[in-house]
Parts: C-alpha cells; sequence; structure tokens
C-alpha cells in the first residue's frame, strides 16, 4: 500500500469530499482503488488523516491521465501526490498532502549481471 498523509481542518466533514473525488478517479480508471481514508488524530486545530492507495490502482490511473508523469518528483508515487493535491484544489479543498510511506522491494548485493554489459573482447583491452 501507498500511504499518503494529509491535513485538513475538520476530517469528519470533509472525509466524505475526499472519498467522493477517489470514487471519481476509481470510475474513470474502470477499476477499484481499495482506498482507505482514516484519521490519525488531532493538534492544535488540524485535523490529520491518512490516504492508503494500492499501488496497481496508480498504475491504472497512469494510463488514463499521464499527466500524472509530468508532476515534479523522483517516484511515480510523489508524483501522484502532487497530482492529486492539484485535483482537490481544482474542487477548492485545501488539504495538504505529504508521502508516508511507500513498499520499496528488498534487494541484497550487486544486482547487474556483468554478462549483459562487457564482453571477453573489452576484457583484454585491460588485461
Amino acid at each position: 500500500m501507498i500511504i499518503i498523509s494529509g491535513s485538513c481542518i475538520n476530517f469528519e466533514r470533509e472525509r466524505h469530499k475526499i472519498m467522493e473525488l477517489v470514487g471519481e478517479l476509481e470510475w474513470g480508471a474502470h477499476n477499484t482503488s481499495n482506498c482507505e481514508c482514516y484519521s490519525n488524530g488531532n493538534a492544535l486545530g488540524w485535523d490529520f488523516f491518512y490516504l492508503c492507495f494500492d499501488p496497481y490502482f496508480i498504475e491504472k490511473l497512469l494510463e488514463v491521465h499521464p499527466d500524472i508523469e509530468k508532476q515534479e518528483g523522483n517516484m511515480i508515487e510523489q508524483q501522484f501526490v502532487l497530482w492529486l493535491s492539484k485535483h482537490f484544489k481544482k474542487r477548492k479543498l485545501e488539504y495538504y498532502f505529504k508521502l508516508s510511506d511507500v513498499p520499496h522491494e528488498s534487494t541484497k548485493g550487486f544486482r547487474l549481471n556483468p554478462d549483459h554489459y562487457r564482453d571477453e573482447k573489452e576484457l583484454e583491452k585491460y588485461r
């Protein structure tokens, strides 16, 4: 799951609007997002919440909305968060989003296969 943390003024009132936009994205992508939206507490008048998306759903959204990749960011997940916040701002909804957690593949050791980028003739030059 890709976890996005967000903040707003009144989460109980705003949750419906958040899920409404997510529902429209599901409808546009012809796929379910398995999105979860739940509160994380409040402090100093702000309510904090989490939005969790399935990575497969974001891949489907990329097919429908290729402009996601035009956003600033190193990873597609960061680009999606920026794109999502722009969609909320178009509706005059002020939420502040930040990418909280991204699943990463754990790797051990060196992953390149030396057979794919050099041959014996190249090695003879260095001997």
